[in-house]
C-alpha cells in the first residue's frame, strides 16, 4: 500500500521535522515544500494497518502540528 503525508509543521521546524520523519521505516522520501503544506513524506506499507501506525507515528514528531494522509488508488 502506498500513500503519503502532507505535514504542517511549527513555525520554522520544517526542515527538521522532514529530517526526523526521514528515518522512520516505511518512509520512502520526505522533503520540505512551499505552501499549506510544509513537509511531504512517501509511505509505503503492507496494508491499511501498518500505514496507521505510520502516520500515527509522523503525528507524534516533535514540531509536527497537523497532517493529511492520502491513500494511493488501486486502478
Amino acid at each position: 500500500m502506498k500513500g503519503c503525508i502532507l505535514i504542517r509543521t511549527e513555525g520554522g521546524r520544517h526542515g527538521e521535522v522532514a529530517r526526523e520523519v526521514k528515518t522512520i521505516s516505511g518512509v520512502k522520501a520526505a522533503f520540505p515544500v512551499m505552501g499549506r503544506t510544509d513537509v511531504v513524506a512517501l509511505l509505503e506499507a503492507p496494508d491499511l494497518k501498518s500505514i496507521s501506525k505510520l502516520v500515527l507515528r509522523i503525528g507524534g514528531v516533535a514540531g509536527v502540528a497537523a497532517t493529511e494522509t492520502l491513500l494511493a488508488l488501486e486502478v
